[in-house]
């Protein structure tokens, strides 16, 4: 979490949780959510009977579940990437972290890409800079947009299901977009929005596959800066494996800033919840940042200089 400093008032430290400095100090998915790793640490049995911002079962509730046959064509539910897989994914898109220990396993880019990335300052990873210095949409409350949702921040998710949609609820800033099934197209030359505009089909009875277009270039592909252009398509292929597993891959298709198609999550498991599991709110809030920056994140104003320059 953020670097907190005894000036900071208790309601901050509880809340801020968006800068990408912040993020970048994750160091472990049981780290990245206090109170679940709280009852998982403490092996008791409290999440079971808590209503309200419920925390998650500790590891052994799914080590010893039996679970059942995945039902057909159907995703529906309340579903956990962050705690015990990794979906917080502080150092950028799970398939290739950027921090030293992945030194030279990196995206394809093109000369064009290098050069976006190269105007991108995180909070994380190989190309980090000081708060003060960053550029990261999320620092002022941007949207995390498509396919950043699934590549950063990615904790709990509740999928509805109607007949020609599936909707998904995501817990970071409590988020929604929709997949539409009704057999519609994609649009030809889309107007940008932060999660782009996206349909989907079952390829048999346990895949579904969305494809998006359309997404802002203005949001990052994750945490360390990987940027996209106006030509990114993205597809997300769930499948279900069983009655409490769900599987996620997300490929990247931009042929102006990436040479070919790679997969930033594969086959990234995702656990089913307990019906009546209660989603904590995290909401980017626009002044808590306002207060951390000045509190924190500018670095302190340099001391007065005499006339003679000391």
């Amino acid at each position: 979490m953020l670097r907190r400093s005894a000036i900071v008032t208790i309601a901050i430290i509880t809340t801020l949780s968006w800068s990408s400095n912040s993020h970048a100090q994750t160091t472990a998915p049981s780290q990245s959510n206090a109170p679940a790793a709280q009852l998982a640490n403490g092996a008791n049995d409290k999440w079971k009977t808590v209503k309200w911002n419920t925390a998650a079962p500790p590891e052994s509730y799914w080590q010893t579940m039996k679970s059942a046959p995945a039902p057909k064509r159907d995703l529906s539910g309340i579903w956990d990437g962050g705690f015990l897989e990794g979906g917080v994914q502080p150092n950028g898109a799970y398939e290739y972290p950027d921090d030293p220990e992945h030194m030279g396993h990196d995206v394809p880019y093109t000369a064009m890409g290098k050069e976006a990335r190269a105007k991108n300052k995180p909070g994380s990873g190989m190309g980090q800079v000081p708060i003060a210095e960053g550029n990261d949409p999320v620092d002022y409350c941007d949207p995390l947009g498509m396919p950043r949702n699934d590549l950063f921040e990615f904790r709990t998710i509740e999928i509805f299901q109607k007949r020609d949609q599936v909707a998904i609820l995501n817990e970071e800033n409590d988020s929604w977009r929709i997949i539409w099934t009704d057999g519609r197209e994609l649009p030809d030359d889309p107007a940008p929005r932060w999660n782009g505009y996206a349909v989907g089909k079952w390829e048999d009875d346990y895949t579904f596959v969305a494809n998006y277009v359309g997404m802002d270039p203005r949001a990052w592909l994750d945490n360390v800066g990987r940027p996209h252009s106006d030509a990114l398509k993205v597809e997300e292929r769930w499948q279900r494996v069983n009655a409490d597993t769900l599987e996620l891959t997300v490929t990247i298709d931009d042929s102006k800033f990436y040479t070919q198609p790679w997969k930033a999550l594969n086959r990234f498991v995702l656990h089913r919840l307990p019906d009546g599991f209660d989603i904590t709110e995290r909401i980017c809030s626009a002044t808590e940042v306002a207060d951390y920056n000045r509190l924190i994140g500018k670095p302190a104003a340099p001391a007065p200089t005499d006339s003679t320059g000391k």
